[in-house]
């Protein structure tokens, strides 16, 4: 059996296999290479719902990790629409929420107090800065926000995104800063990394992000800069079907190795209750 397909076996027995959504456009996502098309996750709630009871499904699931569903965006230099109770809104939501649900319920809800998260914002058509973004860390209101843009996107690669800018967000908590450096990280790269113009260069060329791209990090986009470096390590770990890959990458790559490291232990560290 190909590493492939066990990879991909492995990642099945941890997500169900349930999905009503239209067929997906490969040629969508800056992800499609790094991503398990097949793999879908649960829906959670019935397919007719409305949009009152996927508000209501998301509010209770998320009050569960004592966080808040809220449905607007008010921040400077961003906008989102809420969604309406239309058939393709209702669709919209649902989707996002199968992915960003299960995702934020990986962590324990200490780890949510620890680092001051209190808001989950749903919304659609998301822009910062006039870039089209699935998800924006909001530390300075104490949020994250996630967004379906009408992109047809792989789940997997959308909860590896649910992570990465949750990752922002929890940078930003520890530096006071999204963009710092951080010696204790640099210290982590092999000789001769050098880091890119930061993540938004990478923004609007087409590229494609694939894994491993070179010594000491986990994917292309990695090496954009240390922000994106320390929150693709962590949406990697943090997403099952991405995890069983990076596993494989660090039994080769020393340097990658102790960044998993790191970042396993910030998981440990923000997990403790009263941290």
């Amino acid at each position: 059996m190909s590493c492939h397909r066990i990879l991909f076996a492995l990642s099945a027995l941890l997500l169900s296999a349930c999905s009503t959504l239209a067929p997906i456009d490969h040629n969508n996502d800056a992800l499609r290479i790094e991503c398990h098309w097949d793999l879908q996750y649960p829906s959670v709630a019935p397919a007719d719902a409305s949009l009152a009871q996927l508000r209501e499904t998301a509010t209770r699931r998320l009050a569960a990790l004592n966080l808040n569903a809220q449905w607007e965006l008010n921040s400077e230099g961003a906008s989102a629409e809420a969604y309406t109770d239309s058939e393709p809104d209702r669709q919209r939501l649902h989707r996002l929420l199968s992915v960003v649900l299960p995702g934020m319920e990986r962590y324990p809800a200490p780890f949510f107090a620890n680092v001051r998260l209190h808001n989950i914002v749903l919304v659609k058509e998301l822009a910062v800065g006039g870039q089209r973004r699935l998800a924006m860390p909001m530390a300075e209101v104490d949020s994250v926000a996630y967004a379906d843009n009408s992109a047809k996107l792989c789940p997997a690669g959308m909860e590896m995104r649910v992570h990465h800018e949750f990752y922002h967000f929890i940078d930003y908590r520890e530096h006071n800063d999204y963009y710092h450096a951080d010696p204790a990280w640099l210290a982590l790269n092999p000789a001769g990394l050098a880091y890119g113009k930061g993540g938004a260069s990478f923004y609007g060329k087409n590229l494609q992000d694939v894994g491993h791209a070179k010594p000491g990090v986990v994917s292309l986009y990695s090496s954009y800069g240390q922000e994106e470096d320390k929150a693709e390590t962590f949406g990697w770990m943090m997403t099952p079907d991405y995890a069983a890959r990076l596993d494989l990458y660090v039994m080769q790559d020393a340097n990658l190795a102790a960044k998993l490291r790191h970042m396993r232990e910030q998981f440990r560290k923000y997990s403790q209750p009263g941290t």
